[in-house]
């Protein structure tokens, strides 16, 4: 039978239904053959069309003087989709608008861009025009309802089509899995299983499916480097040849300038590579920092046959250095003087990452849990037969989602290697990404993988003696996370999942596997082996029982956790409590002591049954000869109950930690989430240096770690010392950037200081003055979403009369949409909180006025920054000199960053915290950028000031 569909599309004068009005509707009547009747018109609304949605549409109230308004419309469109299943990109919203403006949309809906997030893994966003250039479709015109109504039925097509390369099974076992989940677009993957089946013959083209036999063959190794003692050390000659004015680097890169500080870099980092040193480096913004660490490093791999650790803190450097630096340096090495040889590079995640699949496949034959569970296998079936590397952030997984991944990843010591199938053929995800990381030069990581590594004991990074850290500015907050822990409700009851959980009269996890596989009929022949599994399952049923009550003493746990944020006087509002010893004084700590007694008397009970269940598999491991069913149900429910018991006697060990043995060098704290319905104890290390020094840095033979921003007061002292370093080199590379001409500094002398009562309303007198006469072209800083919630509707409809878009952060839309409006808009303001301090990456005269609304210190109830002051404190140091005000810095001197990006941009920055000048540490603030032209005045004289700076960068740009 033939669906019947209608794509459908509005434009609104916002995203919020109960509010927002439309301003222009759009549908086309189809089926897989054809398009049928178009309808499209503009719709009047009740209000003026705000100018942001003018600017991105196009419509204005001149537009839509004439046009009707929604109720003259409704009938055709409701009688247009009579019938027919709605199709839509992010579908959702549109069925809401218009069933918020009276229309009746009774039918159901496919969305293509849940389609387009299962069928197409791995984009970098699911826009329809993205979705579109995907699928190789005419992209749509965006943001008008008939040139995106045309798109999507283009790349609803062309989805359909692509679900025809798979093959009949994978679709049913998709579509089955769809169903289960809810998903609206079940039908699609049932009507293509269905094609599957009647068009498969002998003479088809083979079809793709992530069938388990597909994982058997076996793949080839990578060989390891194969280190070389005695390699010839690098040279000055060696960096000048490359970076020098007419350097092979300069030949091969477009647009390369020659810098003396990019060479001077490159040649000391050559240095701590020669002389196994440690060397830090602040490299100003433009040295070319990343090239000048490259180059010496994959010298050194290629010519010791060792590799270089590169980490970085941020997933976008990472993918920066893999993708666009590392291809770059490696094509311009091989043009380059003498025979040098190609130099490999591969970048590794954390073991959770990838896909384990032995547990996939084991869990394939278990009944789904839930509709997330059933999501994730969907996407995870269709995906599997396309992906070489197995990790996750190829999927694009809903939060729920994600929770589920974990019984499917490698992120567990369960593995067994020595008798992993998948293993032995190099199929595994994980291990064939450890095996191409031991034969490259250069492996690039992140911190958080550096670090968790460090703790696992290297079980993904290969060894390595020589390391570069990138963003080290950022190694201690990574080091207090990685080396801390965190246990949530959620968390225990995913654990007790693995233990043993009832699907209705079936039960799962790993005593019920355990049970089953002592209950085989090659172990039950005698008297002995029917005791034996008699008992295995009287432990599950007794493991089933303890879980279950294990799951009443948690929510009990919890709930008197979460009871703690309302008492004495706490706001409520709060999503962080320290556990200080006056905590642990009051009641209802009491009471959650209480609960832990029950919870940990419970987990002790099940953390027994998983022992004995490991003991008793052991003294059964069947054979090497035994049938590979037999083994493989022994490796599953062997590794399971391992997996199971470790990570129980892990999160034991935590709670008491927290709960009751807490330790002087630890921090511990209840946090809520941002909804601040959940909450999770928390624990990290009151110091990380030392750690640091003892898992990392003392292991290694040369450490380099760099960072635009490192110093603070001109010395890297706060780094060395809260980093854990011994006596490293230092050096700071200034910026190629002429500062002084290209930047003016304003610091504002009248504004009220933060804490003042009349301090916001300034501030949005002033915002609105100051972008108005700079025609936008604007970044505002704040350092709380509150603080930039505020302004924003303060100044937004000033603003908009003087033709100035204001688009903030959680409100607009997300950091990189916000950011691409700013790029390539028209007399825009954004305002954004702590993702816009940093990695924001602006060229030109789009950027040329940035605001810095307010020094950005920690939040003093930090639990983690209250604890380090105190212990500074306690040591007889100034815990605000020492420690609050080095860390403000680094972060005033990354939001500074954001405005000069190039040698050719120019722009104003303005400091609206009048303490930089008032205040004895306003100084270091300063002091910490580079030689600007600074001008201290009042907010009244700033608008004609910027202004007058602007002009005159105009006429630069046009002479």
């Amino acid at each position: 039978m033939t669906t019947r569909y209608v794509a459908i599309d509005v434009e609104a004068t916002g995203m919020n239904p109960s509010r927002d009005e439309i301003l222009e509707v759009a549908v086309i009547t189809f089926d897989r053959e054809g398009d049928g009747e178009t309808f499209s018109t503009l719709v009047r609304p009740t209000r003026p069309i705000p100018l942001d949605i003018v600017r991105l549409t196009g419509i204005d109230d001149t537009a839509i003087a004439s046009a009707p308004d929604f109720a003259n419309v409704v009938g055709k469109l409701e009688e247009l989709c009579a019938g027919r299943t709605i199709v839509g990109h992010s579908v959702q919203f549109d069925v809401n608008m218009l069933r918020a403006a009276g229309m009746a949309l009774p039918g159901s809906q496919i969305d293509t861009f849940q389609l387009a997030s299962v069928v197409l893994p791995d984009l970098p966003d699911y826009s329809l025009s993205t979705v579109a250039a995907a699928l190789g479709v005419p992209k749509p015109v965006d943001h008008r309802a008939h040139a995106d109504t045309l798109g999507n039925i283009a790349v609803f097509r062309a989805l359909l089509v692509r679900l025809q390369t798979y093959d009949a099974v994978t679709l049913q076992q998709v579509a089955q899995y769809a169903e289960l989940a809810g998903w609206p677009t079940a039908s699609i993957f049932v009507d293509a299983a269905d094609e599957a089946r009647g068009s498969a013959t002998g003479d088809a083209a083979p079809r793709r499916g992530p069938h388990e036999l597909a994982f058997l063959t076996q793949r080839e190794r990578p060989e390891p480097l194969e280190s070389r003692e005695g390699g010839r050390p690098i040279t000055g000659e060696d960096i000048d040849a490359a970076f020098g004015p007419t350097g092979y680097v300069g030949q091969a890169v477009d647009r390369f300038e020659h810098r003396p500080q990019q060479e001077y870099m490159a040649l000391k980092v050559a240095e701590a590579f020669n002389d196994n040193g440690q060397l830090i480096a602040e490299a100003g913004t433009g040295t070319g920092k990343s090239m000048a660490y490259l180059l010496p490093a994959a010298m050194h791999a290629v010519e010791r046959g060792e590799p270089v650790v590169v980490s970085t803190n941020t997933l976008a450097l990472q993918d920066q250095l893999f993708r666009k630096d590392i291809p770059r340096l490696r094509a311009a090495m091989m043009d380059g003087p003498g025979d040098q040889e190609p130099f490999r590079s591969v970048t590794v995640k954390g073991r959770s990452n990838y896909l384990c699949l032995r547990r996939w496949f084991a869990a394939a034959q278990q009944p789904v849990a839930d509709a997330a569970e059933a999501g994730l296998r969907a996407k995870v079936t269709l995906w599997l037969g396309e992906t070489q590397t197995g990790d996750r952030a190829e999927l694009r997984l809903s939060p729920t989602e994600e929770q589920r991944w974990r019984q499917y990843s490698a992120d567990d010591n369960g593995c067994q290697p020595g008798r992993c199938v998948f293993q032995q053929r190099n199929q595994c995800f994980l291990f064939r990404a450890r095996r191409e990381a031991e034969a490259a030069h250069l492996v690039v990581v992140n911190h958080a993988l550096l670090l968790s590594d460090s703790l696992s004991g290297g079980s993904v990074l290969p060894d390595y003696r020589r390391l570069i850290i990138d963003e080290a500015h950022h190694l201690e907050d990574q080091a207090t996370v990685q080396f801390g822990v965190t246990v949530s409700e959620r968390e225990i009851g995913v654990l007790l999942d693995m233990v043993i959980r009832s699907d209705g009269p079936i039960q799962v996890g790993a005593m019920y596997g355990a049970a089953m596989f002592l209950s085989r009929p090659e172990l039950t022949g005698d008297e002995k082996g029917r005791i034996r599994a008699g008992a295995a399952l009287e432990r599950a049923k007794q493991s089933l029982e303890q879980v279950t009550a294990a799951r009443t003493y948690t929510r009990q746990l919890f709930h008197h956790a979460a009871l703690l944020f309302g008492r004495d006087g706490r706001g409520g509002g709060d999503r962080s409590l320290r556990v200080t010893a006056d905590v642990r004084e009051e009641y209802a700590w009491h009471d959650l002591l209480d609960a832990w007694a029950g919870l940990e008397g419970q987990l002790r009970s099940i953390e027994s049954h998983l022992k004995w269940a490991d003991r008793t598999l052991a003294e059964h491991e069947p054979p090497t000869n035994a049938d590979d069913t037999t083994i493989e149900s022994f490796d599953i429910a062997s590794g399971d109950v391992e997996s199971a018991s470790r990570s129980l006697s892990e999160v034991i060990g935590t709670l008491r930690d927290i709960i009751a043995s807490p330790r002087d060098e630890q921090v511990y704290w209840l946090e809520k989430n941002a909804q601040g319905d959940i909450v999770s104890l928390k624990s990290a290390p009151l110091e990380v240096g030392q750690l640091l020094h003892d898992r990392i840095f003392s292991k290694t033979d040369s450490l380099i770690l760099t960072s635009a921003t490192i110093t603070t007061d001109g010395t890297f002292e706060y780094a060395i010392e809260h980093l854990g370093l011994r006596e490293p080199r230092e050096i700071s590379v200034p910026s190629p950037f002429d500062y002084r001409s290209s930047t003016l500094l304003y610091l504002a002398d009248d504004i009220p200081e933060p804490n003042h009562q009349h301090y916001q309303r300034h501030l949005n007198e002033t915002l609105i003055d100051t972008c108005a006469a700079t025609g936008g072209r604007g970044l505002v800083l704040f350092t709380s979403y509150a603080a930039l919630q505020a302004t924003y509707n303060a100044i937004k409809a000033p603003l908009e009369d003087a033709g100035i878009v204001v688009l903030a952060q959680r409100i607009d839309g997300s950091p990189r949409q916000l950011v691409d409006r700013l790029k390539y808009g028209d007399r825009i303001v954004v305002l954004g909180t702590a993702s816009f301090w940093e990695g924001i990456d602006i060229v030109g005269d789009a950027l040329s006025l940035l605001v810095i609304a307010k020094l950005p210190f920690s939040v003093p109830s930090d639990p983690v920054f209250a604890a380090r002051s105190e212990a500074i404190a306690e040591d007889g140091g100034n815990a605000f000199v020492d420690y609050a005000v080095p860390q403000a810095v680094l972060k005033f001197k990354q939001g500074f960053g954001r405005l000069i990006r190039s040698t050719h941009d120019q722009g104003v920055c303005v400091v609206l915290d009048r303490r930089v000048l008032s205040k004895r540490y306003g100084r270091s603030f300063v002091d910490s950028l580079p030689e600007c032209t600074v001008e201290i005045g009042s907010t009244n004289d700033l608008p004609s000031t910027a202004a007058k700076w602007m002009a005159r960068e105009s006429r630069a740009v046009s002479m």
